[in-house]
């Protein structure tokens, strides 16, 4: 068995698909992916899609909550916080495009039921995995960190605080290649690259993958074309 994490995808199917075909997954394999699997890519449909093929065949698919999938989840169920009402107007018609709908209210019952299922963290060994961040200055970091600060994060954050032999990983904050690689021997790894940010600069526009037991990560560049910042 060989333990994998991905960063956040946002919309990308094709980057998606190019990177699982990279790794060559197998039934006995764990692939934790990091959230926030819509949005600034054009096909956020077929991203879950491939989400939801995995886990019907039988694959080690552990998928946690990004802010992005928790705001279209506020969406459509109206429970609004102070970040989830400026989804429509920023990210909700592109992404509501690529199923075919007009509103978050059409949606399938298979996709909402996918993102309401998905735990904020999952713990595995000496890794913790969440999307933005853990308050490391918890006595139990997994059950005293709010939801909202799982999703968002906060400057307040010690990420980096030794809680005995536990290592978050995450992703939500773009990193540069370098910034990713120096994290991986500290108590925070993270390996969101902005794979949909396409600019001059070579350090970010990737989708990444750790395998979590030899630390070796791999970088897909974006294959999906213009994306929204």
């Amino acid at each position: 068995m060989t333990r994998y994490a991905i960063g956040d995808i946002h919309g990308g199917s094709k980057t998606f698909l190019a990177l699982l075909d990279s790794l060559s997954l197998k039934h006995t394999d764990r692939l934790y992916l990091l959230g926030d699997y819509i949005d600034r890519g054009n096909d956020s449909k077929g991203v879950l899609d491939i989400i939801l093929q995995l886990m019907d065949s039988g694959y080690g698919v552990r998928p946690i909550r990004g802010n992005h999938d928790d705001m279209l989840l506020r969406s459509f169920t109206g429970q609004h916080d102070g970040f989830s009402e400026f989804w429509p107007r920023l990210w909700g018609h592109e992404t509501l495009k690529s199923f075919a709908v007009e509103s978050v209210s059409n949606l399938k019952t298979r996709y909402i039921k996918l993102l309401d299922a998905l735990p904020y963290c999952w713990e595995d060994g000496n890794f913790f995995f969440v999307h933005a961040g853990l308050d490391m200055t918890m006595d139990d970091p997994l059950t005293q960190t709010t939801p909202a600060q799982m999703l968002w994060g906060e400057a307040a954050f010690i990420n980096d605080r030794p809680c005995a032999d536990k290592i978050i990983v995450s992703g939500h904050k773009i990193r540069s290649v370098g910034q990713i690689e120096q994290s991986l021997t500290s108590h925070h790894i993270q390996i969101d690259n902005g794979a949909f940010y396409q600019d001059e600069r070579s350090d970010v526009g990737n989708l990444v993958a750790l395998n979590l037991d030899t630390m070796k990560l791999t970088f897909q560049p974006w294959l999906d074309g213009e994306t929204i910042k």
